[in-house]
């Protein structure tokens, strides 16, 4: 079955010799192969994978979507919470024993690579002294760290599983941040969600410290209430950092001391908010050890990577699913919904160029671009003016250099690489004694789209995924498609409208819509599943959840 396996670390790029280091077993046979990876002592990785060439072709790839995909010029993938289950030309049936990593299918070579260790199977940044993003490209292995799987392989037929507890139907999860929260508003939003069966993971802030006029917090008597209601009709309250603004040293102690009220279920979930040097993104990076213990012992099991996967619209509203994850897609969108009358503002493009189109630094700049522009709009004279066109030509040098137009040109058919692998949940980096999972979203700020008939439609044809990243309350003329009409307390009808049919999806069950610290505990259930030889059939082991043969 198997004509050549080899196993390959990487650090930066370059090829690792860790035959002194890492203790492997690799063993195949005609039905299949196992192998085994274990840490002698601590090292530093970039990736790890192995590279399987089979004897017969890989004819068939059973892809996220349930479906059978013909592999050609794309990469396939599927990783933890997908089946990973293949045809070869022989007829055979190869599947692997276990979940763990990420396949993904090698056009040029037709070889299947088997990830375990990538920057974007576990997405993470900080933000550093002066906000620009900086990535984790290596991690740290620990001695006695294992890695043990395998490929089983039968004539008969295979099984496949279900995402959901209710079979295999599409997911959304709402993640909603507190940013702009009233308890007038908060009202608004508890009674359309609870009137459509509409179950939200609420951010919110602990304490009641602000730079708005208006606020809501656990701290404060007048929202206090409206809170537990939350928390009291089925919905699950996160901390979204622990206050709306900073404070200095104020700030540092409730972090050090906060504990879940007791009016509420414990709360489980961290999200990132702002940048409060207490949060997770603005620690140093890969040197969270510290921060893990803290928020071990408050109770945290889950947290926010402060990463979207793209901005949802028609071709990205399933986030498992990467080959929506475009430009050209995102174009692809808007000139389809502009001519269904849903025109939107040509900023939303530029916007998302500039976070997916460009490289970091290009990005970077543009932030300060903007911010130039507000100077000279609040305080117009010749200091502002002139800090505006300094910013406006470093900007232009960047863009308009040919290492960066080559760049850009690349980006416009590339999937984005941050959803390279369509990762959901995964454990957060280099952790020693904690267990703290991550999990990333999808920028949703336009209902009437996300939740059209066409886009709920697709969800549902993918069985796809989406972990959502609100703001219900925000009312800026720059989200067209937001929730609520400009200053006031009223609902948009078109996004009411787009709520309702999805609010109704989920009470015929055609949509799971769990909290996200359920959606977590149900996809944590994947990582035992096991897959068995009976006869010819490859079977499924060691998981109480739906499950299909297939042939």
């Amino acid at each position: 079955m198997i004509k050549a396996c080899k196993a390959v670390f990487l650090l930066e790029g370059k090829v690792l010799d860790l035959q002194n280091v890492v203790d492997s077993r690799v063993e195949w046979t005609e039905e299949g192969c196992s192998f085994r990876f274990e840490a002698k002592e601590d090292f530093t990785i970039s990736e790890f994978f192995i590279d399987i060439e089979f004897v017969d072709q890989i004819v068939l790839w059973r892809y996220l979507d349930y479906t059978w995909k013909r592999p050609g010029n794309d990469r396939l993938v599927a990783n933890v919470h997908s089946p990973k289950i293949l045809k070869l030309q022989s007829g055979l049936n190869v599947a692997a024993t276990g979940t763990s990593g990420c396949w993904e299918y090698q056009p040029g070579s037709g070889h299947l690579r088997w990830f375990f260790y990538h920057p974007m199977l576990s997405p993470t940044m900080v933000y550093d002294q002066i906000d620009q993003r900086i990535f984790l490209r290596k991690q740290q292995i620990t001695k006695g760290t294992v890695i043990n799987n395998g490929l089983i392989a039968g004539k008969g037929k295979a099984e496949e599983w279900a995402r959901t507890p209710l079979g295999f139907v599409p997911v959304v999860c709402f993640t909603d941040h507190s940013d702009f929260d009233t308890k007038a508003n908060l009202e608004v939003q508890r009674a359309l969600f609870s009137s459509l069966g509409i179950k939200v993971t609420k951010g919110f802030f602990l304490y009641d410290y602000t730079h708005k006029a208006a606020n809501a917090s656990f701290e404060s008597e007048e929202s206090r209430q409206e809170l537990i209601d939350w928390d009291n009709e089925g919905n699950e309250l996160a901390y979204h950092a622990l206050s709306q603004s900073y404070r200095g040293n104020k700030s540092e102690d409730e972090f050090k001391t906060f504990e879940s009220p007791k009016e509420i279920n414990p709360v489980t979930c961290y999200i990132d908010h702002g940048f409060h040097p207490y949060n997770y993104t603005k620690q140093k990076l890969g040197e969270w050890n510290s921060w893990y213990t803290h928020m071990s012992e408050k109770g945290i099991r889950l947290i926010w990577n402060y990463l979207d996967a793209g901005e949802g619209n028609l071709y990205t509203v399933n986030q498992l699913n990467p080959h929506g994850f475009t430009l050209n897609c995102l174009k692809k969108s808007s000139q389809y919904f502009n001519s269904k009358g849903k025109k939107r503002s040509p900023k939303n493009e530029l916007r998302n160029f500039l976070m997916y189109g460009v490289p970091e630094d290009i990005l970077r700049t543009s932030k300060f671009l903007k911010g130039s522009l507000g100077a000279v709009k609040s305080k117009p004279g010749f200091k502002s003016i002139r800090g505006l066109a300094g910013d406006l030509t470093s900007l232009a040098k960047r863009l308009l250099s040919p290492k960066t137009i080559k760049e850009i040109n690349k980006r416009r058919i590339e999937i984005f690489e941050i959803n390279r692998f369509g990762t959901v949940f995964f454990k957060a980096c280099n952790q020693k004694e904690t267990d703290i999972q991550v999990f990333q979203t999808l920028s949703v700020r336009d209902f009437d789209i996300v939740f059209s008939e066409e886009a709920l439609n697709r969800l549902q044809d993918e069985s796809g995924l989406m972990i959502a990243h609100t703001y219900f309350a925000y009312t800026g003329e720059n989200h067209e498609g937001r929730l609520f009409k400009g200053d006031s307390d009223d609902l948009r009808e078109e996004a009411k409208a787009g709520l309702e049919r999805l609010g109704e999806k989920i009470q015929k069950g055609q949509i799971w819509n769990p909290k996200i610290s359920e959606l977590a505990g149900f996809f944590k259930k994947f990582e035992s599943i096991t897959y068995i030889k009976e006869g010819e059939d490859l079977k499924i082991s060691c998981f109480d959840g739906i499950k299909r043969s297939i042939e």
